[in-house]
């Protein structure tokens, strides 16, 4: 069984997914896309970069499921997971309403029992 995710370590991992220039610009394609979906080599085209790049960054934020994938025949599409994005946006709001609190565990969240609100 996986361990389990706090909200600082939860946080980390989107924000590493998302630290790259060209994955925020795919995050934009996906939302700004009217199929909301696109291939690999359409990144490609429209980021100017190869497809191998263009594969390796889309695997980076499949990897912390901020977004799908689904295959059609030899092509694969990709679009935004939008519960996930909406886990991040949450996140996101309980860190900066948490930030300003003082830690009743001395910032050891791996002994936290409120790790995954930071409560």
């Amino acid at each position: 069984m996986p361990k389990s995710l706090g909200l600082v370590d939860k946080i980390c991992e989107y924000n590493g997914a998302l630290s790259d220039p060209q994955r925020v610009k795919m995050m934009k394609i996906m939302g700004s896309n009217p199929a909301n979906t696109v291939t690999v080599s359409e990144f490609a085209r429209i980021l100017g970069i190869s497809q191998p790049s263009a594969t390796k960054h889309l695997q980076i934020l499949y990897s912390v499921d901020l977004i799908d994938r689904k295959r059609i025949g030899t092509a694969v599409f990709y679009s935004l997971n939008v519960a996930h994005i909406d886990d991040y946006h949450r996140l996101l709001e309980l860190a900066f309403e948490k930030g300003f609190l003082p830690c009743k565990f001395g910032y050891r969240c791996e002994d936290c029992p409120d790790k995954e609100t930071c409560s």
